[in-house]
């Protein structure tokens, strides 16, 4: 577990964005270096473009993720047992390359003529993504839970898409209007017990899963 999870920490924490600046900036910058910084828009603009715009296609994306095709490009994500920090980077090798983050965010870095507050709102996505995978919760039903719950999707409700029994809900990452939206949101008053999916698969097998040998 602390090898997947460290593993995932690196590809995500220095290897994507490695991505984002080297690969995407740097091969659009060869093809269509007149297109750099081409977007001119307000803080405010840049800040919901990532937070609103890019999460409601990490909406549609993760539901893709769950679809018989691609699970088992995504399962791995699904293996732990607890709820923990560590485990929001626990993936394949691989699979990063699938998450729209990698590709949308190098774009419009790319594409703004000033991305500081669309790289802010990236940032800020990040740490809600370790928030949503840990223990600190608020208590499900309380006041601030239902604060926080009518705008975000908190670790009560990303539990529950990490159960053992179903994860067809809440797919959000930021915002929980998304899940509301299309009928995939489900927070009911009771924590998610049982959570993690039965994988039994050497080390070797789960970092290139489903392709490891």
């Amino acid at each position: 577990d602390w090898a997947m999870d460290g593993a995932g920490l690196v590809i995500q924490g220095a290897v994507v964005p490695a991505l984002q600046s080297v690969l995407i900036f740097g091969l659009l910058s060869g093809i269509v270096p007149k297109a750099r910084g081409i977007l001119s828009l307000s803080a405010v603009s840049g800040f919901l473009l990532n937070f609103v715009l890019v999460d409601y296609l990490y909406y549609w994306n993760h539901r893709w993720l769950h679809c018989r095709s691609l699970w088992p490009a995504h399962a791995v994500h699904h293996t732990p047992e607890r709820m923990d920090i560590f485990i929001t980077s626990r993936n394949t090798l691989w699979t990063p390359l699938l998450i729209v983050y990698l590709w949308v965010n190098g774009l419009f870095i790319f594409l703004l003529r000033d991305p500081g507050a669309f790289i802010f709102a990236a940032s800020l996505t990040a740490g809600l993504d370790l928030w949503r995978h840990s223990s600190f919760a608020p208590r499900p039903g309380s006041a601030l839970h239902r604060a926080l719950g009518c705008v975000l999707i908190t670790p009560h409700e990303h539990a529950w898409h990490h159960s053992r029994d179903r994860a067809d809900y809440n797919f959000g990452a930021n915002l929980s209007l998304w899940d509301r939206l299309h009928g995939t949101y489900h927070s009911p008053a009771a924590r998610a017990e049982a959570v993690g999916i039965p994988l039994t698969l050497s080390l070797k097998r789960k970092l290139p899963f489903p392709f490891g040998v």
